[in-house]
């Protein structure tokens, strides 16, 4: 699943594109934006909501739309289990899972960064841009950038 938050220069098609040829048997594409402006940004900017008084709260407040609109998606397709790719590093993990937990404690949440096996392979995000790239999988990352597309 993937989500239109209003981020900017996302071609959700070809994300689409991208999964279904990787392997995915569904690919969702969901628009939350309205949701997200009106449920979390505009009181968001009625509360003047900073985080350490100069940033904006756009990532986390845009993560329990994106939490909510997966649980749908998994009550409606009859899933066991929902997941995300936040690594251990942020807050996002923390956002997801507890997101998810509230909304359907009888899922199981699959989170990669965190079992041991997948981090021993692979420990950062440039592992996994050269597995991508070794195995065919096209990214259009360099070593500086750390955001899949």
């Amino acid at each position: 699943m993937i989500c239109n938050i209003g981020q900017y220069g996302e071609d959700f098609e070809a994300a689409k594109k991208k999964a279904l040829g990787i392997g995915a048997s569904k690919v969702f594409v969901e628009d939350v934006r309205e949701e997200f402006i009106k449920s979390f940004v505009f009181p968001a900017i009625q509360f003047n909501g900073i985080y350490e008084d100069r940033y904006q709260m756009g990532t986390s407040l845009a993560r329990y739309p994106i939490a909510k609109r997966a649980i749908d998606i998994a009550k409606r397709e009859g899933a066991v289990a929902v997941g995300h790719g936040a690594t251990g590093k942020g807050n996002d993990q923390v956002r997801f899972e507890l997101s998810f937990l509230a909304l359907a404690p009888h899922l199981k949440c699959i989170v990669p960064w965190r079992d041991p096996k997948f981090f021993e392979r692979f420990a950062g995000r440039q592992d996994l841009i050269e597995f991508a790239k070794a195995s065919g999988i096209p990214v259009t990352q360099t070593k500086k950038e750390t955001i899949f597309n």
